[in-house]
């Protein structure tokens, strides 16, 4: 009888070890996420800035190659 009381008590153990390295493992992948669109969101929005300082309809007259 002592070994059922053992097995439980490993089987119990082992499974809340297991159940806690899903949810640190979770927290983690969700970290890494996080971080990975908020980095592709900076980039996308420095080009969008980027894009934004040279407007197309604002461009000077274009060069004719002849003296000033």
């Amino acid at each position: 009888m002592k070994h059922f009381f053992y097995t439980v008590y490993v089987l119990f153990y082992s499974g809340a070890v297991f159940m806690a390295g899903m949810f640190i493992g979770q927290i983690l992948e969700r970290g890494r996420i996080a971080r990975k669109k908020a980095s592709s969101s900076i980039v996308s929005e420095s080009l969008r800035d980027s894009r934004a300082v040279v407007n197309i309809s604002q461009r000077k007259a274009p060069v004719t190659g002849k003296g000033d």
